[in-house]
């Protein structure tokens, strides 16, 4: 072995040895703190939730059960459920034999397309009717102008001058006569010859005047007839051009308002064949089959609304005032112990029930969600909360002493760094039935303790 060793080995000895012989002086006192501790259950006072809770029993109910029926007789021909299927609302249950009301229902809805049709048909222009109106009206005007035309200006006025010298004529040949007359006398050879020239004068200015009278009354009515169906075809092409008229387009809406009324009876009619879900739910209870009859308002099955599910509890009259409404709860079912379900008091019933004279009162409380393994029927047991306070210093009730009669005072015993315990006073703020919240006499951090044996347990009652 060599000297450097040796040393190492020296003291590493001259270490350890004081050491040993410490512990096993310190080991009596060491085993009787150990002995003192292992008789007390200890716990560190820290902030946390501390809760004031009503506990109430009862069973889980539905929301809503509804018995249902079809709005029409008739033979069923579909049934699309079991017992037991969930369904959501709006979805088929039963059907009944309606081809007689979807024929009607078509035909109504061919009614109201045609209804429409006409309608765009109404406020449509028609481009060919406006060219054969425009065609009308040159057509009318060619023959107004063909009247108009066939007897010129210049006819009349040659006709208004032959008439003139006519009448020229007629006047000389008189003057002739009677001068005649006056000379040879009324028996004459020469004045009869005379007044047979008037008289041929007088004959030839009437022919005059009549040519002139047909000329004159030839034009006025053909060409006045002429121009009425003109002004005709022009009242009718601003009537084509102008589309319908009101009362047109009037009567047209109206026949859609019937078609549209029609066609939204056939529909009702095709819908009270089919009897449809009102809500989400379970069905049971079906009553019917495919080729059975069914009448009107007679139940052909159930629907249970699981949607919320609720739990009917009875709180008693001392804890009732605690529970208020959309006051937060937990639900726990006998057949699910390891699962909360949250839930929220829904009602709470204003006449109590005397029970073997206790009188409770009528709670019912909706679970928050929805969970399949949950049913109807089931056992279960509520833990509503009444008060709650967070992140607030708390002990829990066994290692509070409370003197009976003394309010928001309690007791606990206090483990000091020398391992003693001491007794001192506090002063509680919310007290829960698992925690109580401490507003003065205890900080975050300190030990508080309670023996496990002896007679100097502590309890939440007092002594």
């Amino acid at each position: 072995m060599s000297i450097r060793r040796a040393l190492i080995i020296l003291a590493l000895l001259t270490i350890a040895l004081p050491i040993v012989i410490f512990s096993r002086q310190q080991a009596p006192a060491s085993t009787n703190a150990a002995s003192q501790l292992a008789n007390l259950q200890l716990y560190r006072v820290e902030p946390g939730i501390v809760q004031r809770s009503v506990s109430a029993l009862g069973s889980i109910e539905a929301d809503a059960v509804a018995s249902l029926s079809l709005q029409t007789a008739g033979r069923v021909t579909d049934v699309f459920v079991q017992n037991g299927d969930y369904v959501v609302a709006g979805d088929p249950l039963i059907q009944l034999d309606n081809t007689a009301q979807r024929i009607n229902y078509e035909q109504a809805a061919l009614a109201l397309r045609r209804a429409e049709l006409d309608l765009e048909d109404t406020m449509t222009v028609d481009e060919t009717s406006v060219r054969i109106a425009e065609a009308a009206v040159d057509s009318a005007y060619g023959a107004y102008l063909s009247v108009a035309n066939a007897v010129s200006q210049s006819d009349i006025d040659a006709a208004e001058l032959a008439y003139e010298q006519a009448l020229s004529a007629s006047e000389t040949a008189r003057i002739e006569r009677d001068r005649i007359g006056g000379q040879f006398g009324g028996d004459s050879i020469e004045y009869n010859s005379a007044d047979a020239r008037y008289g041929e004068t007088t004959f030839n200015a009437e022919i005059a005047r009549l040519q002139l009278e047909s000329l004159r009354n030839q034009t006025a009515p053909q060409a006045g007839a002429a121009y009425q169906r003109y002004q005709q075809t022009l009242r009718e092409l601003e009537r084509v051009q102008s589309g319908p008229t009101q009362i047109q387009i009037d009567t047209a809406q109206a026949a859609i308002e019937r078609a549209e009324s029609q066609l939204k009876d056939a529909e009702t009619a095709f819908n009270r064949t089919i009897l449809t879900a009102p809500f989400d739910g379970i069905v049971s209870g079906i009553v019917v089959e495919v080729g059975s009859l069914a009448a009107p308002s007679l139940t052909v099955m159930s629907l249970t609304d699981v949607d919320p599910l609720r739990l009917s509890v009875l709180v008693d009259e001392i804890d009732i005032s605690l529970v208020m409404p959309d006051g937060s709860a937990q639900v726990v079912l006998d057949a699910l112990p390891d699962v909360e379900f949250p839930a929220t008091v829904s009602t709470i019933g204003e006449l109590g029930v005397d029970a073997a004279g206790i009188v409770n009162y009528p709670v019912d409380i909706a679970l928050n969600v929805t969970d399949p393994r949950v049913r109807v029927g089931m056992t279960a047991e509520a833990t509503i909360v009444s008060d709650a306070r967070d992140n607030v210093l708390r002990v829990p009730n066994q290692y509070l002493r409370i003197e009976r009669g003394a309010e928001n005072v309690a007791y606990v015993n206090i483990l000091r760094d020398d391992n003693a315990l001491e007794e001192i006073q506090v002063e509680l703020g919310l007290q829960g039935q698992d925690y109580s919240e401490v507003v003065a006499g205890l900080e975050d951090g300190d030990l508080v303790a309670i023996e496990l044996r002896g007679e100097g347990i502590s309890t939440f009652f007092g002594n």
